[in-house]
């Protein structure tokens, strides 16, 4: 075997991640398993699943966070709110789908994301956190299928106020 070649895919890995992945695709392929960059690609295929569980625990702070400002100002609903929702849920039923081991694990990554989820709104809210629940009040489900209600309309008030600015 060629030396060279660890050296050059450290290069490359280093350089150009997606050329370095297809140069490990086509070795797989053709069988040339002598050929794989083994310690860049064990390396890679660990970044992917810490990045993959990373992403999920921040979707479901996210989406635990606009939940519990709903919970506690209902009457502040907005659309952004209601959209954050709804693109987290999609978002996150997608990662379920696409990865089942971490479905498995789902009501541990919304449960170890409250705490965050709670901080964030009440940072925003400006509401205690000891104000908030202590844990998650819904599982993985009914925070997936919470269907956010639509925003009330602004109020005859502030309706007003803009008819008046130029």
């Amino acid at each position: 075997m060629d030396t060279a070649l660890p050296n050059a895919d450290r290069a490359l890995y280093e350089a150009d991640e997606h050329a370095w992945i297809a140069r490990q695709i086509e070795a797989l392929r053709s069988g040339r398993l002598a050929e794989l960059d083994r310690a860049n690609l064990v390396e890679y295929l660990t970044d992917m699943t810490i990045r993959d569980r990373r992403e999920l625990e921040s979707r479901f702070v996210v989406l635990l966070q606009h939940l519990l400002k709903v919970l506690k100002q209902p009457d502040r609903l907005s659309r952004s709110w209601r959209l954050t929702i709804l693109v987290q849920q999609r978002e996150i039923r997608g990662i379920l789908k696409g990865i089942p081991s971490l479905a498995a694990q789902a009501e541990t990554f919304l449960n170890e994301a409250f705490a965050d989820a709670v901080r964030a709104a009440a940072a925003e809210t400006g509401i205690p956190v000891r104000e908030f629940p202590k844990s998650s009040p819904w599982t993985v489900q009914e925070a997936l299928t919470f269907a956010p209600p639509e925003p009330a309309e602004p109020s005859t008030k502030r309706k007003a106020r803009r008819a008046d600015k130029p």
